[in-house]
């Protein structure tokens, strides 16, 4: 309760609020004039409270307490023998007005949770911009379900932490919040993606066999899922990516009569017939300035709209200008990138070549387009950004004060660059979660990207849209979770978290669950700038297993926590089968001979995993993706598929320690 609360609490006057006692509802819930019984605010409130405390509580609208008088902080309905003796109102009303309650101060998504003489309030704002209301209080209830013990470490029943309290008591409750991230988007990874259905198929599933899986394993017993529990969401109109550099039409629309305003190509020519949607422009053309500029403000009729991108297309066979005068505006002594230049458009034959960063060019290029269209409308901003060959910051160049910068490097190395070159709004839509996906291997970046979150979070962040989640909660969840929870409030302390996470998730083992997080930070090694396997020595395996063969035996009182276990020794026994295997492709790829029991021992066991994991841990690790993945490493194995024995038997494991199949299903025990 202290991690949620120390957000802002003030000491009271006020007795406990009783909720529940003794298993019997103590309290009814009101719902205030902007809120509704269907909202996803008040199911998610009664469910988890019935779960905790095997109390119904009654759920009556405001109108229903009939102008109820509020006397001495209490409030006393008209006919106070209808309802228990108190109460949590939820959403802004009249009654939280007579109460004194206000939302003055409070911005977009914020929250207030106050306790009083016989209620608790829970109040929020909308969190979109401009959103009279979007079931504003969805983040005040799960703050206060927070307060009470609850948590969501990973999507499911399995996830769902939900204390045993026959008694729910509330005192001192005040808290005041504003997330300071009014944007906070997390990309959760289609099924589809990444060819993974022929991986499933290659494991003899279907799309439909792993969906049907995943949707059963992600079945809770009250509303709300986990993105929404954790605070993702909200909307303050920053939004967007690759744009064309603000050229609407592009090569179609304009390419006739102004081939000057695209990029001079290897071959001499303008020409982005060939170049489909990633055509590039010669951003220095002061004519394609004037136009982007004046069509921007025709948009606008003198008001200010959402952030509008003026990010340039990204990917394609299409290389960027490399005409004299946009040359002329890349700074001589800027860091040196590696460029792709493409001998023909729309072909792939290319050359790389070494060339200064083009960060210059291109903030110059933003900087012309804002300063003619803040000059009709001042409040407008742009979205630009820090990427591909424009990571770097620029040398020369200074931002507009209107330009909201898209920063996509995972580390902060570079904003600080950017920063001096006058960035003040940083939005950022970094790769850090698609790191690992191929491989699915426990991960050590948690501690890593939750500094860099913070960093960034107290340098001007505005926004997040992070890519991606790939649903491999055994191994990488406590770096999703992190993500989630610190860009609700980046000012938590990781550690204390950490210990939050295992302590409410694991009981009686959260030591030992801590202590497996952090060895695989110091464990687990990566390859810096390579998508290879981690590196991963056979006695920190031995350790790791040891720390959750420990916490398996000392949860074996609690059913649910016992589980969570399980679930976390099935992402580290695919890590340790999935590092033997690649230890063998690596092995030949140095000169060793293969060899052919070995090779087809360990990737039987782990084709037999995989399958297992589909069957009972669906969530622990996307073994679609993986498989798709596996055809480029698999290679120097000559691994020609599961054997017969293989496919017709299952994963043995010891009696005694049977983690694949411990019951991971909806149904708290």
């Amino acid at each position: 309760m202290a991690l949620v609360l120390s957000l802002c609490i003030s000491q009271s006057v006020w007795a406990d609020v009783i909720i529940t006692q003794d298993g019997q509802a103590k309290a009814v819930i009101v719902v205030s004039e902007s809120a509704q019984a269907g909202d996803l605010s008040t199911k998610t409130l009664s469910g988890p409270l019935t779960q905790i405390s095997g109390a119904k509580l009654q759920v009556v609208s405001e109108k229903e307490l009939a102008s109820p008088r509020v006397e001495g902080g209490k409030i006393i309905p008209a006919d106070a023998g209808k309802f228990a003796e108190n109460f949590i109102v939820l959403g802004e009303g009249e009654l939280t007005k007579r109460l004194g309650i206000s939302l003055d101060g409070i911005g977009t998504g914020g929250i207030v949770l106050k306790s009083g003489a016989n209620y608790v309030a829970l109040v929020g704002t909308s969190d979109i911009v401009g959103a009279k209301q979007r079931d504003a209080n969805t983040h005040a209830v799960f703050t206060f379900l927070e307060s009470l013990g609850c948590r969501f470490v990973w999507p499911g029943e399995t996830g769902k932490v939900i204390p045993k309290q026959p008694t729910i008591t509330i005192s001192n409750l005040d808290v005041r919040f504003t997330p300071s991230i009014g944007q906070r988007n997390i990309r959760f990874a289609a099924l589809e993606i990444r060819n993974a259905a022929q991986g499933l198929a290659s494991l003899g599933f279907t799309i439909e066999d792993y969906k049907k899986a995943r949707d059963a394993a992600s079945v809770t017993q009250s509303d709300g899922s986990w993105a929404q529990w954790h605070g993702l969401g909200g909307n303050i109109g920053i939004v967007g990516g690759a744009a064309g550099g603000g050229l609407r039409g592009g090569w179609d629309e304009h390419g006739a009569k102004h081939p000057e305003w695209f990029a001079l190509q290897a071959d001499g020519t303008r020409d982005q017939s060939k170049a489909k949607e990633r055509w590039r422009l010669c951003v220095s053309n002061p004519g394609l300035i004037e136009h982007v500029a004046n069509d921007i403000i025709a948009r606008l009729d003198g008001k200010a709209q959402a952030a509008i991108s003026l990010c340039p297309n990204d990917g394609g066979y299409s290389s960027f200008c490399m005409c004299d005068a946009c040359r002329k505006l890349d700074a001589p002594d800027a860091p040196k990138v590696k460029m792709l230049i493409f001998k023909k458009v729309g072909e792939s034959d290319r050359v790389e070549v070494e060339h200064p960063a083009l960060s210059d060019r291109f903030v110059h290029y933003w900087n012309a387009i804002a300063e003619r269209v803040t000059k009709v409308v001042p409040d407008q901003l742009f979205l630009v950004e820090a990427y591909s060959y424009y990571s770097d910051p620029p040398m020369r160049e200074k931002l507009h004060p209107n330009l909201v910068l898209r920063y996509v490097p995972n580390t902060a190395d570079g904003w600080k660059g950017w920063q001096a070159a006058g960035a003040k709004r940083v939005y950022w839509r970094p790769n850090n979660l698609h790191s690992g996906y191929r491989d699915a291997a426990l991960s050590p970046r948690a501690r890593e990207n939750s500094a860099t979150l913070q960093y960034l979070a107290n340098s001007g962040m505005l926004a997040t849209d992070m890519d991606s989640l790939y649903h491999n909660w055994a191994t990488q969840g406590l770096h999703y979770y992190m993500m989630a929870k610190l860009s609700w409030n980046p000012k938590q302390d990781y550690d204390a978290l950490l210990s939050d996470y295992c302590q409410s998730g694991f009981g009686a083992g959260a030591e030992q669950v801590r202590q497996y997080f952090l060895l695989a930070e110091k464990g687990v090694v990566l390859t810096p700038g390579k998508p290879a396997f981690p590196q991963i020595s056979p006695e920190t395996m031995t350790a790791l297993r040891a720390h959750l063969l420990t916490a398996a035996k000392q949860t074996e009182n609690d059913a649910a926590a016992h589980r969570r276990v399980a679930f976390l020794r099935s992402g580290l026994e695919f890590t340790v089968v999935s590092a033997e295997a690649h230890r063998l492709a690596e092995a030949i790829e140095t000169g060793s001979k293969p060899d052919a029991a070995a090779i087809s021992a360990v990737m039987d066991r782990r084709w037999q995993l995989m399958r297992g994991l589909v069957q009972s841990h669906p969530l622990a690790v996307n073994v679609g993706v993986v498989a798709a993945a596996d055809v480029v490493w698999i290679r120097p194995l000559k691994w020609k598929g599961p054997s017969d024995s293989a496919k017709a038997g299952r994963l043995q494991l010891k009696p005694d320690d049977d983690w694949l199949n411990d019951d991971q299903s909806a149904t708290r025990k």
